[in-house]
């Protein structure tokens, strides 16, 4: 618990951070002199947090990994409602080095969010929304995605807590297991990395993908990136050949539903 609470305690630190870099910003701070940025909006707080906490650590791993000259990663949390996950939007909007944004959870991927946004927006995971705005790129299989699918709620353990068989439960995304190297480089990356769930692999991959772009200076919605799971563009706004995989639970353990 200790240790949560110090998690939580920098990350206000640097969410105040954040604003005052933007702000700063507003005020006229020469474009050219800012490093590039590669926005992460999450939920850090509240019964979604572990989904944010988990993205984060996959994003900071594919940092380290690729080592960009001149991009950093921000990370953003979505406030625990729509109104002020539009907020985080449009503030995110005003930072003229923000190049991209990456949103995950229900909130930061909710439409109203994705029509306040202008700059390239990647959505990962399936959480009831559909893509709604011309500059968000859906990293997820277009089915899943258009029938509004939340199956990546599913992945929780509270999900599993109110499911009347747990037993019973499957679902569907685009998401896949990390395998265990993965899994080990992720838990090596900090002291109190989580485990990483199904989209981990996923969020890996698209901040390599964006880091890609923006250092070779090229639109992310044309960039291809060959990743760990598999090979990622997108057409149309959504992941081309996207994997639409079956999940379930045996006992603790989620695994690839083949039945």
């Amino acid at each position: 618990m200790a240790a949560n609470g110090l998690a939580r305690q920098r990350f206000r630190a640097a969410t105040l951070m954040m604003l005052l870099t933007m702000s700063l910003a507003a005020c006229g701070t020469g474009e050219a002199s800012l490093p590039k940025k590669i926005a992460l909006l999450a939920p850090f707080e509240g019964q979604y947090r572990e989904i944010g906490y988990n993205a984060l650590y996959a994003l900071r791993l594919a940092f380290a990994d690729a080592e960009p000259m001149n991009v950093q990663l921000l990370a953003t949390d979505d406030g625990g409602t729509i109104a002020s996950a539009i907020a985080r939007v449009r503030a995110l909007n005003l930072d003229p080095a923000v190049a991209a944004i990456i949103a995950i959870g229900p909130l930061a991927t909710h439409p109203a969010a994705q029509m306040a946004n202008d700059k390239p927006l990647i959505l990962i995971g399936n959480w009831g929304h559909d893509r709604a705005d011309e500059d968000s790129l859906y990293a997820s299989d277009s089915y899943l995605a258009q029938t509004r699918q939340s199956g990546d709620r599913d992945m929780l353990a509270q999900t599993r807590a109110l499911a009347a068989d747990p037993a019973k439960l499957r679902f569907y995304s685009s998401g896949s297991l990390p395998d265990e190297a993965f899994r080990q480089r992720y838990l090596n990356s900090a002291l109190y990395a989580p485990a990483p769930n199904l989209l981990a692999t996923l969020t890996y991959d698209i901040g390599r993908l964006a880091l890609s772009a923006i250092v070779d200076g090229a639109a992310i919605h044309a960039t291809a990136y060959h990743g760990l799971t598999g090979r990622i563009r997108f057409e149309d706004g959504y992941w081309a050949d996207a994997p639409r995989n079956r999940f379930r639970y045996e006992g603790d353990r989620l695994i690839i539903d083949t039945g």
